[in-house]
């Protein structure tokens, strides 16, 4: 009785250890994957205008530099304000005060003060940009050193362009798998690298006599890209 026990044993870890054998000897084929990257521009029309005014004084006394500087941006405030903009869309965007050094004989002496109050303006109506620039410079604005387009809503031109980029990143996917002989199966891991919105930046100077006609402003169209890098597994 005991021996046929010790032989029955004997031929179970022997099926074991085939078992386990053949169960090594098999090993899964690693995954096979394609990465590539897709990019999608959707374009739409801008509704908004953000316009950058430096406002500058030069004096010998720093009082009258201030002093003149604010009578000069309180008449380029109330110009744009009768030029149709909101006084919640005027705010100052940096304002300076320095001194100059003049150089005269190999010594340094003090020379005048400047001072610089930047306004930024919003304009919600395009139409009006051309006038509001007109009634800022003729007021006193200096320079427009900033000339900037935007979107209010660009949710759906994002969608439109996230959208346009996966397709793009799927073809490429598709004709590259397929000129290998293969399919692309199911999305592995996906990555939204960036979006981005094209605007419209300009350097402007401007002097107030050659203003006769209102300055034209086209808006034309902004471009909002995205880029995705998708792998996808192979079949």
């Amino acid at each position: 009785m005991v021996k046929r026990i010790i032989r029955s044993a004997v031929i179970a870890v022997a099926a074991a250890a085939v078992f386990s054998s053949c169960a090594v000897q098999k090993e899964e084929e690693p995954l096979r994957t394609i990465t590539v990257t897709g990019e999608g521009t959707a374009y739409e029309k801008p509704d908004l205008i953000t316009l950058t005014f430096n406002i500058r004084t030069r004096e010998w006394n720093v009082v009258n530099a201030v002093e003149s500087n604010a009578t000069i941006t309180n008449r380029v405030i109330e110009a744009v304000k009768q030029a149709g903009v909101d006084e919640n869309d005027i705010s100052t965007h940096d304002y300076s005060i320095t001194q100059e050094t003049d150089r005269s004989n190999g010594r340094d002496y003090p020379g005048r003060y400047n001072t610089t109050n930047v306004l930024s303006i919003l304009i919600r109506n395009i139409d009006n940009a051309g006038a509001v620039i007109d009634a800022a410079v003729r007021n006193g604005a200096g320079s427009l050193s900033s000339f900037q387009y935007s979107i209010s809503d660009s949710a759906t031109a994002v969608r439109q362009a996230r959208t346009l980029a996966v397709q793009n990143a799927q073809d490429a996917a598709a004709l590259l798998a397929g000129a290998s002989g293969n399919k692309i199966g199911a999305v592995m891991e996906i990555h939204e690298n960036y979006t981005s919105t094209g605007g419209r930046p300009a350097l402007m100077r401007a002097e107030a006599a050659s203003l006769d006609t209102i300055t034209p402003v086209l808006e034309g169209q902004m471009a909002i890209t995205t880029s995705v890098t998708i792998t996808y597994s192979l079949q």
